[in-house]
């Protein structure tokens, strides 16, 4: 039965056409896209001023597993000249701290990126990952820091359980 609906679809198909005129979907080619010219084409160092100000994470890959590495990549204001990226992922072996955080330093475009490792003994589940961007001045005299927070933003992370064949390439196609 079900092959005889399908020929039958196919044949109204053929006889009205891809898309019925009803629907108002138009059928014509697209004209083409006009090609930039050497003089527009793009240029970084003139990006628009609101693109300076924003604050962005990236944590790749997004859902990691126990005991691997995350890369961790910053956007900060440009006002910034360091950045700190903070989870509970993070925690090392062995220490009694349940947070722990990552310092970045930042490129004059406010760009930096890391990598830190999820603890064996992180453990399963979201997780989430905060980045603060910071203006910190040093009196010199005195040696006092001065930390001043611009921006926060913060992502979520989901840490998977540990499995010992992703070191393998014993895949469930294949026998090992």
């Amino acid at each position: 039965m079900r092959s005889v609906a399908g020929v039958v679809g196919v044949a109204v198909a053929l006889v009205v056409g891809p898309y019925p005129s009803s629907w108002g979907i138009s059928t014509a080619p697209a004209a083409p896209t006009p090609t930039p010219s050497p003089s527009a084409s793009w240029n970084p160092s003139k990006l628009p001023a609101a693109w300076k100000d924003v604050t962005s994470l990236r944590v790749l890959p997004a859902w990691p597993r126990q005991n691997n590495d995350v890369r961790l990549m910053v956007h900060c204001p440009t006002g910034a000249n360091h950045a700190t990226v903070g989870s509970t992922a993070f925690a090392l072996k062995g220490s009694r701290r349940v947070y722990r955080e990552v310092g970045i330093g930042l490129s004059d475009r406010g760009l930096g990126r890391d990598t830190a490792s999820i603890s064996y003994y992180a453990l399963p589940g979201p997780h989430t990952v905060t980045l603060r961007c910071v203006k910190v001045t040093i009196d010199h005299a005195t040696r006092i820091r001065k930390i001043r927070v611009l921006s926060r933003v913060t992502v979520s992370m989901v840490v998977r359980r540990f499995d010992i064949a992703q070191f393998f390439a014993c895949f469930p196609i294949e026998p090992c």
